[in-house]
């Protein structure tokens, strides 16, 4: 699959925040680590995958594609767990939950910093607590409301341009390639977390595009619609968010939508 990564991503430029990062040259995307510091390091092509060679650095300080991904992967995880939750699956939702202290956030730590944004540390540490602790349903649903709010007086998605944000979903989505490349293997179902994590991260995605302004859509109609029949294009990738067994499901699939979906922006 990381060979099919390099052939997808080669089609593309660099996307800001789904590459390697400065501390030892650790995958964004590896299966037990979602840091999100606030340098990545970034190069066109197959380079991408972290080789080393010829990288440049991708400040989340100040590069608001790549900011703008990393809180949609936060929103992603959370909103795939409150999907689990409302289902019944207590204690998958569980999984799902992030606290202050996960390095999702915590690499985030200095964006916000540098932007004087506040954070949003204690809404996402409420919602986790409520659904641990199996708080009664309406404490978890206000929380979570309230978190949504937090996040979203962080986000710069109203100063950006459709092409910045176009490019943020591209890197979403290859983000949502590689979990779902380590939950399904070879039509089996492997790692249901990574799985569902994917899922998440494509349906924040394709929420990005309902939020953009009217401004922002002018002169980028065509390219917004497109990305839209992409994304939405995937939806049979997650026939159900708790599969076991077999299912047939190709993480390419999903790292092409993101190729074309960079395009897009570049064609803006």
């Amino acid at each position: 699959m990381r060979e099919k990564r390099k052939s997808w991503i080669a089609v593309s430029s660099a996307i800001g925040a789904s590459v390697v990062i400065s501390q030892g040259a650790v995958a964004t995307t590896s299966p037990h680590t979602s840091l999100a510091p606030a340098t990545l390091l970034t190069a066109p092509g197959p380079m991408m995958e972290g080789e080393g060679e010829g990288a440049v650095s991708v400040d989340l300080t100040t590069n608001d594609s790549a900011f703008l991904a990393q809180l949609g992967l936060i929103r992603g995880h959370l909103w795939v767990g409150m999907k689990l939750y409302e289902q019944g699956h207590l204690e998958m939702a569980k999984t799902h939950m992030k606290h202050p202290g996960d390095e999702l956030y915590a690499g985030l730590v200095s964006a916000f910093e540098a932007r004087d944004l506040p954070g949003f540390a204690k809404p996402l540490s409420d919602l986790a607590d409520s659904v641990n602790n199996d708080a009664d349903k309406a404490v978890v649903m206000e929380n979570y409301a309230a978190l949504k709010d937090a996040i979203a007086a962080n986000e710069p998605l109203a100063s950006m341009t459709a092409a910045e944000v176009l490019k943020s979903i591209a890197s979403m989505l290859l983000t949502s390639a590689d979990e779902y490349a380590i939950g399904i293997k070879q039509n089996q179902v492997v790692n249901v977390h990574e799985f569902q994590d994917a899922y998440g991260f494509q349906q924040i995605a394709l929420s990005r595009l309902d939020a953009l302004s009217e401004a922002q859509r002018a002169g980028a109609e065509e390219a917004i619609s497109e990305t839209r029949k992409v994304i939405q294009g995937l939806d049979e990738l997650w026939p159900t968010t708790t599969p076991e067994g077999e299912l047939e499901g190709d993480a390419s699939l999903i790292y092409g939508a993101a190729s074309r979906i960079e395009m897009e922006a570049n064609g803006i």
